[in-house]
């Protein structure tokens, strides 16, 4: 997840120009520690910085600022002494819930912070070492400035890149002020900056030439710090509310050919980009698609959505089909077909589009089905971090009798739809089967934490970026592709706060969710890496398997997948028709992947191998 840091003002400048000169320099959400457990865990604060890049004085008083995911806090806490930030000053705010004092601020990066500099203090939000976000608003709600930046390097603070001025680059010891801190080996350069960086286009928006009714992006990227803001101009009249380096003119007409620009600032310069020109294609054209409807699955009573976009010209008129009847009133480019009704599904939906050169026909179909029984099953928002910097992780379990795909499902940690994580990939997901959602890594570092002879064969693993979850509790939220409102969820959860390197799951036999995994129960095990405990891919013991048998010198290793503290026997013949097994050996499992040695298989023999796990 990524965090955001943002920022309010109530300036002695015109809101604009004061928002410009504003920018979030530095942030800290992972310190160092030196616990004897060797969590990580912070036994320093977090800590940000906001630097003032222009010439005037700004009153921060009636600032307010936020992370990602919760409402705006004051800057300036009430009853707290007024905040004045000076030209080329950089203020650095504090929380309290560790570092308490200024004196105590100063003790943990001694020197490296200059005895001028302004250190105020703020309770919350925390901010998250696996990515997070800081935004700045003024007194009327205006953006002044935000960051987002991901998994944090612990002891070390994110500052922004001394060229292109985006946030998140590492500081390094010796560049940019940055230093070691006097009580811990953090590096940081806190109330110390690198300056402004010149405003510069290093890339211009190009020509478009799009066919009558199709969609136009212009995209620009300009560089600098403070960070550029944006404001595009149509004919030279400026476009109300396009303020990205992205404009998009949706469904182009006639009346939108003409010349594009955008004027890039950021409180102490100017650029203008080259003028750009939006071509509306008027040659005679036959029908063709540009996108075509594909088929759509939804939940019983639900709305579904198909959609197609074409090129012609005179303008095509359209015309949806189900079952080959024409829907009422369904001539434009999208088509809604509400509460749907499982009798429904299968029915062929095609759209006729037609002008004066020609007809062309796309087909797509609809699928409905009832509420598929997916259920969260597994949490950890607090894996250890101690020989790897792990992430948060989620899982999901299919109690149903069909499969069920995941393209296009949403979730979150918030009660709502809007801003939600999307599953971007096919994931089909069987009967009695359970899937990961991992935070950051790719599969194959969540598959090394855990080990491959651990996991079920095959574990389908959704590696995802956007929230984290909170180590003092949280909450997570799961729709299907075709949810509009929040209360059509599939499920959901709450947990309270975690311990330190293990999941939470259900409780089989109470049923409530939030028990901590233990090794041996419901299929929890120890992570190959760190130590974690969970279950990731099982909510019950597997059966025994064997994961590998190799020869060795000193004669066969055999590897199986065991229950912790479960006991096996193992058995032997020469031929795999015959019953009489002959034993091998009975152990008890300390750890999720035994290995027992048969010295008698040598290189003239040929043995095949069982394995029991005994009551």
């Amino acid at each position: 997840m990524r965090v955001a840091l943002v920022l309010l003002a109530g300036a002695l400048l015109p809101h604009s120009t004061v928002r410009a000169q504003l920018a979030i320099t530095e942030m800290m959400s992972s310190a160092l520690t030196t616990n004897i457990d060797q969590t990580l865990s912070t036994n320093h604060s977090d800590f940000w910085e906001l630097t003032n890049f222009g010439s005037n004085t700004v009153d921060l008083t009636r600032y307010r600022f936020t992370d990602s995911t919760h409402s705006p806090f004051a800057l300036v806490p009430a009853g707290a002494p007024p905040l004045f930030i000076q030209p080329s000053e950089s203020i650095v705010f504090v929380r309290s819930n560790i570092t308490h004092t200024e004196a105590q601020f100063r003790t943990w990066w001694g020197s490296c912070v200059g005895p001028n500099v302004q250190i105020r203090f703020f309770k919350n939000p925390g901010f998250s070492h696996n990515g997070d976000g800081i935004r700045v608003y003024d007194s009327m709600t205006n953006l002044v400035d935000s960051v987002d930046f991901g998994p944090a390097t612990f002891g070390v603070s994110f500052v922004y890149d001394t060229v292109t001025g985006e946030f998140g680059a590492l500081s390094v010891l010796g560049q940019g002020g940055a230093c070691r801190a006097a009580t811990a080996a953090d590096v940081g350069s806190p109330g110390v900056n690198t300056g402004p960086i010149p405003l510069r286009i290093v890339q211009q928006p190009t020509n478009l030439a799009v066919c009558l009714g199709l969609d136009a992006t212009f995209n620009v990227l300009a560089v600098g710090m403070p960070r550029p803001r944006y404001q595009w101009f149509f004919n030279d009249a400026a476009i109300p509310g396009e303020n990205d380096a992205s404009l998009t003119i949706f469904g182009a007409t006639l009346a939108n050919a003409g010349s594009y620009r955008v004027v890039i600032t950021n409180g102490l310069s100017i650029a203008q980009s080259a003028s750009v020109l939006l071509s509306v294609s008027t040659n005679l054209a036959a029908v063709s698609f540009f996108t075509l409807p594909v088929n759509v699955t939804v939940v019983t009573n639900r709305t579904a959505r198909f959609s197609v976009s074409v090129c012609a010209y005179p303008a095509a008129r359209l015309q949806w089909f189900s079952n080959g009847v024409a829907v009422a009133d369904a001539t434009n480019q999208m088509l809604l077909i509400r509460n749907c009704a499982l009798e429904s599904s299968g029915a062929e939906i095609c759209v006729r589009a037609a002008n004066s050169l020609g007809t062309n026909t796309a087909c797509a179909h609809l699928y409905v089905t009832t509420k598929p029984d997916l259920r969260f099953t597994e949490v950890q928002a607090y894996p250890y971090t101690a020989c790897n910097a792990h992430h948060d992780w989620f899982e999901v379990t299919n109690f149903g009798t069909n499969a069920v795909d995941l393209l296009g499902y949403h979730f979150s940690d918030q009660p709502t739809l809007a801003g939600a994580s999307v599953v971007t990939q096919p994931m089909v997901v069987q009967p009695g089967e359970s899937v990961v959602f991992a935070k950051n890594p790719v599969a194959s570092i969540f598959v090394d934490w855990w080990g491959a002879d651990q996991l079920p064969p095959g574990l389908k693993i959704f590696p995802y970026g956007g929230f984290s979850l909170g180590r003092t509790g949280d909450a997570l939220y799961l729709w299907d592709a075709s949810a509009e409102l929040f209360d059509e969820l599939i499920d959901s959860i709450s947990f309270a706060g975690v311990t330190n390197g293990a999941s939470l799951q259900f409780d089989y036999d109470l049923f409530p969710f939030g028990a901590y995994s233990v090794p041996g129960e419901y299929g929890a095990f120890r992570a190959t890496e760190c130590g974690d405990i969970g279950s990731p891919g099982y909510t019950t013991n597997p059966p025994p398997r064997f994961v590998s048998i190799s020869k060795e010198v000193d004669g066969a290793h055999l590897k199986w997948r065991a229950v912790e503290g479960r006991t096996y026997q193992l058995g032997y013949t020469e031929d795999p028709q015959s019953s009489d097994w002959k034993p091998l050996g009975i152990t008890t499992a300390t750890n999720s992947v035994p290995v027992i040695t048969d010295p008698g298989a040598n290189n003239g023999s040929n043995r095949f191998y069982h394995l029991l796990q005994l009551p």
